[in-house]
């Protein structure tokens, strides 16, 4: 953060409610971070860990590296009597009154968007010099906050608990979780496949690689952007990250998608992995599905298809490429981590016909 930029130590004992525990010269910090290993001279370090002796290991790095002021709850020893050292109730609420009386002082409006609506905005609202995207801690969205001429920020941020922050405040807004019924639709739904949705909006067809199961989600941004007057190019949007599809050949590695008969689609949260199975149990009753989930969860998931509760990641993949099915459902991995490694196997694959091809190289 430019050095242009104070943010003082008075305010910052005002906003949050707290209480200093020592007198120091420091009157003005220039950033505020909550990660002790980038902290920079200067800095007002956030102690986020709600573990003691954690929060002190952090808080003693902090100090080393140059920090003016310490933003800390509970009980922590006091070190070093240069820096400032301020004591909260809550560190989550005062960072939260810290961003607000910055986007009220800078007339600054702040929309909270889950992880699915945050990936379909960026993908879908045309890029304008008074909006800007940011997604982590609170403590990098108030420095986003303080640096930039943007007017409006979509943010996200998937520790935080929107549903717990103060509802019905102008500067920071919540998109509505409401089920929009099917005729209050910004869009026109034409027809539906199992991975796809094809819609007409403003004049346009689309076919968008999103299921049944998230055209909710579309059409909250879309009226979100409808709303703020945000431009959008739908024909950008390439997807979800919960929802990515990924195509196994019988080599055992990632093909291109409708090349081959097994599909996989793996997901970390249990909700959203019962939604799927519902989706899929509902919409493709044709196919064969099969169930991989670790061990434990076996029997509660054995009554609704074919299951299979791996004890490791070995195990789990050595069974995705031997057994048979059409749609694989995967708890407890991300589809990054299928990426990395069913891409190895493609690689190691192509070295070895690459070796047949040219034998003496």
């Amino acid at each position: 953060m430019s050095k242009g930029i104070q943010i003082g130590v008075n305010e910052i004992i005002e906003i949050t409610y707290g209480v200093l525990l020592n007198q120091s010269s420091i009157s003005y910090f220039y950033r505020i971070c909550d990660d002790c290993q980038t902290v920079k001279r200067g800095d007002l370090f956030v102690a986020m860990s709600k573990d003691t002796k954690q929060a002190q290991q952090d808080i003693a790095m902090a100090v080393q590296r140059g920090a003016f002021g310490i933003l800390f709850s509970g009980n922590v020893a006091i070190s070093d009597l240069e820096v400032v050292w301020i004591n909260v109730e809550n560190i989550e609420q005062s960072l939260v009154r810290i961003l607000r009386h910055y986007c009220i002082v800078g007339n600054k409006v702040l929309f909270l968007l889950n992880r699915d609506e945050y990936q379909i905005a960026m993908q879908v609202i045309v890029p304008k010099n008074n909006l800007e995207f940011y997604c982590g801690g609170i403590a990098g969205l108030i420095n986003a906050v303080l640096e930039s001429h943007a007017n409006y920020f979509v943010y996200c941020d998937s520790h935080l608990n929107i549903e717990a922050l103060p509802k019905g405040q102008q500067e920071i807004k919540i998109l509505s979780q409401e089920k929009i019924n099917e005729g209050s639709l910004p869009f026109i739904v034409s027809s539906y496949s199992l991975f796809n949705t094809k819609i007409f909006y403003q004049s346009e067809y689309y076919e968008l690689t999103l299921p049944r199961i998230f055209v909710q989600l579309l059409a909250r941004v879309l009226k979100f952007c409808e709303e703020c007057s945000f431009k959008v190019q739908l024909d950008a949007f390439e997807g979800i990250s919960n929802f990515k599809p990924l195509y196994l050949d019988e080599h055992g590695a990632i093909a291109k998608a409708g090349t081959t008969n097994k599909v996989l689609l793996a997901c970390m949260d249990v909700k959203l992995y019962e939604q799927y199975l519902a989706y899929f149990t509902m919409n493709a009753k044709w196919a064969h599905l099969h169930l991989f989930v670790p061990a434990i969860y076996q029997e509660i998931y054995a009554p609704y298809a074919e299951v299979f509760g791996y004890a490791s990641e070995e195990e789990l993949f050595l069974q995705l490429i031997e057994r048979r099915y059409n749609f694989a459902l995967i708890l407890g991995t991300s589809t990054h981590r299928l990426e990395e490694r069913l891409t190895e196997n493609k690689t190691e694959e192509k070295s070895l016909f690459e070796y047949l091809e040219n034998p003496l190289e």
